[in-house]
Parts: structure tokens; C-alpha cells; sequence
């Protein structure tokens, strides 16, 4: 049986379902704001990507000096691995 836990958790995070407002790609700009900060969380093995989220947590609550925050989760293959990465853009207004 094939496990869908990090492919739900996908779906619920994923980019599209936020609201654009707060989308910004990676890489992109923002009018008024400047990047200052970059956090990536990422893992290989089923343990430790089970807990991404109480690390990305836990650092956003100690992080919370940011006028806006943006987000993405991306999820890589082959055949023998599986990364899951979290990624913070932090931005300032200027």
C-alpha cells in the first residue's frame, strides 16, 4: 500500500492553493519589499522529513521580525530517494 502522507500534505500546501496575494515565485520580486532572508529546510529519509514541520515551526516562531513571509514546498524523486524541502523567503518593505 503505498504511503500518501507527504503527497497529501503536498496537496494542502501546495502554491495553488494559497491565496496569490501571498504566492510569489521563487526568485521573484516583490514591489515595495526586499528579500532578506532565505531558510531551507530539507530531507531525505522518512524520519527526518516526518519532522520538517516541527523544525520549520519551531524557526518561524523564533523569526517572526519579517513584514511578509513567502513559501514553498517542493517534493524530488529517483528511484531510490525522496526529498522534501521547505522554503522561507523573508521580506522587508523598503
Amino acid at each position: 500500500m503505498p504511503d500518501t502522507t507527504n503527497a497529501l500534505a503536498l496537496d494542502v500546501m501546495d502554491s495553488r492553493s494559497w491565496p496569490p496575494s501571498a504566492a510569489e515565485p521563487i526568485g521573484g520580486t516583490m514591489s515595495g519589499y526586499k528579500l532578506v532572508e532565505v531558510k531551507v529546510f530539507s530531507a531525505t529519509k522518512r524520519k527526518d522529513r516526518d519532522r520538517l514541520d516541527e523544525l520549520a515551526t519551531a524557526w518561524l516562531r523564533e523569526h517572526q521580525g519579517f513584514d511578509h513571509l513567502t513559501a514553498q514546498v517542493t517534493l524530488s524523486s529517483d528511484l531510490e530517494y525522496h526529498c522534501m524541502s521547505i522554503t522561507f523567503m523573508c521580506w522587508q518593505r523598503v
